[in-house]
């Protein structure tokens, strides 16, 4: 069974500033390059309470160096 990090509890105003981030607006704009697809099959997924199949739909794009670099300057701040 795969390991799966615990998300960090955070403010609705540190979620506003980690959201309106340069990274994460870098993050998005990623995940849209398909036209949106892999996001809109990873937030379905999520709504029906599959986050394995939400996180499974958004692999591919977040195991891309590109989300990789995003990911951890977005970890840091």
């Amino acid at each position: 069974m795969e390991k799966q990090e615990k998300m960090p509890q955070i403010s609705p105003e540190q979620a506003k500033r980690l959201l309106s981030s340069p990274e994460a607006r870098q993050l998005i704009a990623l995940l849209n390059r398909d036209g949106g697809m892999s996001l809109q099959k990873a937030a379905a997924e999520f709504r029906k309470g599959n986050t394995a199949g939400a996180q499974e739909a958004l692999k591919p794009m977040m195991q891309t160096q590109e989300a990789g670099e995003l990911l951890e300057k977005l970890k840091g701040k």
